[in-house]
């Protein structure tokens, strides 16, 4: 039996507070079409140690799917 595994057409990240995404330039947005869309999940990374931030969430989106996926993390 082969798995399928789909690459997720957006990464983004959300402030779990807030709601907010991450725009980029040190400011969020309401909006997740204005968000940074990021081509890699170290880039997630590098950016939530970089920027120091806390409470946010990576959100996922795949094609053909409505629903998203959010994921807590927590990078110390």
């Amino acid at each position: 039996m082969a798995m399928n595994f789909k690459e997720p057409i957006k990464r983004l990240l959300r402030h779990g507070s807030t709601g907010k995404f991450f725009r980029g330039d040190g400011r969020w947005t309401k909006r997740a079409d204005r968000a940074l869309n990021f081509p890699h999940l170290m880039h997630v990374v590098h950016t939530c140690l970089l920027h120091g931030l806390r409470d946010v969430e990576l959100v996922l989106h795949f094609d053909g799917q409505k629903r998203e996926t959010a994921l807590a993390i927590d990078c110390r």
